[in-house]
């Protein structure tokens, strides 16, 4: 459809694109949602701005430094540090991704040019790329600073470097999209990701452990690492500040064939969906005889609900219940908690050479248990706040079926709050086995608190799922939670965290410990009656958030 009409130039193309989406932008805020959305997002990434500009500072400190002190080897170390940035935050930080199909512009007489261009403009909208690209900037700028005959060679340098990821990040992303076209594959990256995020949390561990047994391997990595683009970009740097021109241009040619390389690649795929490619797995339907005693035909016609509930209560339960078995990434994200105890329990569970007992487990034993505990809440707490994210088009069942909204929030809230106490008594018992039994008080205290953040996670989550909701695919990692969604879900996480602390610490001041879980026990009797008093608000909110729920769940 691209070719029937013949499209006009290239930026007259561009100003309509960047109209349409500015267009699109401006009538989103025409709804409170839609402005409280924005006002959070600004909020947000305001925290992270911050964050990223003192980093960016550091990071020009460090390469004024090297820059004056004739240290040309540690700025491959610089830019090793964006290069990393620069392709591994977008994935350990989806949730705040822009989500904007690009390929829907297809439906207009774009010219392949036109869009190639969006393509790479698009891969400039993600936070983590912005980030980086400002890091190489304050990186440009400290070796400026300290050697002002370097500013054309840091330009071309910094230029040719900031390129070739962009198109690495993009052809990277355009290629997975292929491969993971299939849920099943869908399914196993998801997997591998959360796997990639938990090793980030254990890289430091590892190496105060094992770095004598590690640095062979780092050794004979090196020779490898020194022909990838940071390592070239860095020698290129360290050609400039010598005075070596022909060094300089040598390896950012080097650097450049590398973006050239990615950037066919980056074509051939964008090319393919230009003209019209389909990666969609439907099949044709087919009839599956089952007899009627197999065990596959038992497990799916058994209901899973326990037998008490009410029955609409106990079909959402179900529901939910067979939404997270089907749903690897979830089930992975279950097992991070006891995982991570596995781990340190290994890793640092026996003494080291000098006779310390560095670990949690042997220094700490009454924090293991509540650890522990507090970490599995602090990831799955946030399940509670977007409760319709899998059921997309699905949602428009619930507001024609002859069942209340506030028995669907408590199928969703009841299902949720099983699997915590399941994670938390999985979490007890490997602290059991692998260290040493909690004591009963810490144990009874653990769970008191356990209640009170469920309640108060499903009376905040209920509220944000109603207002606030955002479609989530299964098997997929990038997506983005509403702004508002993210920055309630922070603020409540800190009140909470802030509150136990407060408790424990006057307890222990006071030499009554004992009081941790009647405080507990009590806020969550109070919650529970709150709780009960706002479903009927909720179901009355459901009715008046019917538009703002199909509009966001049914969306593509």
């Amino acid at each position: 459809m691209a070719e029937v009409v013949r499209p006009g130039g290239i930026g007259e193309q561009l100003a309509l694109v960047a109209g349409l989406r500015w267009r699109l932008f401006r009538n989103a805020l025409r709804t409170t949602s839609g402005q409280l959305d924005l006002a959070a997002q600004i909020l947000v990434g305001a925290l992270l701005g911050a964050i990223v500009v003192g980093l960016g500072l550091a990071i020009g400190a460090g390469a004024y430094a090297f820059a004056a002190q004739d240290r040309t080897g540690l700025l491959a170390l610089l830019l090793w540090a964006t290069f990393l940035a620069w392709h591994f935050l977008p994935i350990l930080m989806a949730t705040s991704t822009a989500s904007f199909d690009f390929r829907s512009l297809l439906r207009f007489p774009l010219r392949f040019s036109v869009f190639f261009l969006l393509s790479l403009a698009y891969g400039l909208s993600d936070p983590a790329v912005v980030a980086a690209l400002f890091w190489l900037i304050c990186a440009g700028l400290g070796i400026v600073l300290a050697r002002p005959e370097l500013l054309p060679w840091t330009v071309v340098i910094l230029a040719v470097f900031a390129t070739m990821n962009l198109l690495l990040s993009r052809m990277i992303f355009s290629w997975l999209e292929r491969l993971l076209a299939r849920r099943r594959t869908r399914e196993a990256l998801a997997a591998i990701l959360v796997l990639l995020i938990l090793g980030f949390q254990l890289s430091t561990a590892v190496g105060a452990r094992w770095q004598t047994r590690v640095r062979p391997y780092v050794r004979a990595a090196l020779p490898v690492l020194q022909q990838l683009p940071p390592s070239l970009a860095g020698k290129a740097l360290a050609g400039a500040v010598k005075g070596d021109a022909l060094q300089a241009l040598r390896f950012t040619g080097f650097v450049a064939a590398y973006g050239f390389a990615f950037g066919l690649l980056l074509r051939r795929r964008l090319r393919a969906q230009y003209l019209g490619e389909d990666l969609g797995e439907s099949q044709a339907p087919a009839v599956v005889l089952r007899a009627s005693g197999s065990p596959t035909a038992s497990l799916s016609s058994a209901s899973l609900a326990p037998s008490y509930l009410p029955g609409a209560v106990a079909a959402v339960f179900e529901k939910e219940l067979r939404y997270v078995l089907r749903n690897s990434a979830l089930l992975l994200l279950l097992a991070i908690p006891l995982i991570l105890i596995v781990f340190f329990s290994l890793t640092f569970g026996s003494r080291r050479p000098g006779g310390s007992a560095p670990d949690i487990f042997t220094r700490t034993p009454e924090l293991a248990f509540p650890g522990a505990v507090a970490y599995m809440l602090l990831i799955l707490g946030q399940m509670a706040h977007n409760s319709f994210a899998y059921d997309g088009r699905g949602v428009q069942l619930l507001f024609v079926a002859p069942v209340r909204f506030r028995d669907v929030l408590i199928g969703k809230n009841l299902l949720l709050g099983l699997l915590v106490l399941l994670e938390a008594c999985l979490v007890w018992l490997l602290i059991s086995v692998l260290a040493s039994p909690p004591d009963v008080l810490v144990v009874v205290a653990t769970f008191s608190y356990v209640l009170f953040f469920l309640l108060t996670h499903f009376l905040v989550g209920n509220w944000l799922s109603l207002r606030f909701p955002r479609r989530f695919e299964f098997g997929q990692h990038r997506r983005r939670a509403s702004g508002v969604t993210l920055l309630v879900s922070f603020g409540l996480q800190f009140v909470l965290a802030g509150m136990a602390a407060g408790v424990v610490l006057l307890a222990r001041l006071w030499g009554w410990m004992w009081l941790v879980p009647v405080v507990f026990l009590a806020l969550s009797a109070a919650a529970l009656e709150v709780y009960k008093v706002s479903l009927d608000a909720f179901d009355r909110l459901a009715a008046r958030q019917r538009e703002v729920l199909t509009a966001q769940l049914c969306r593509q």
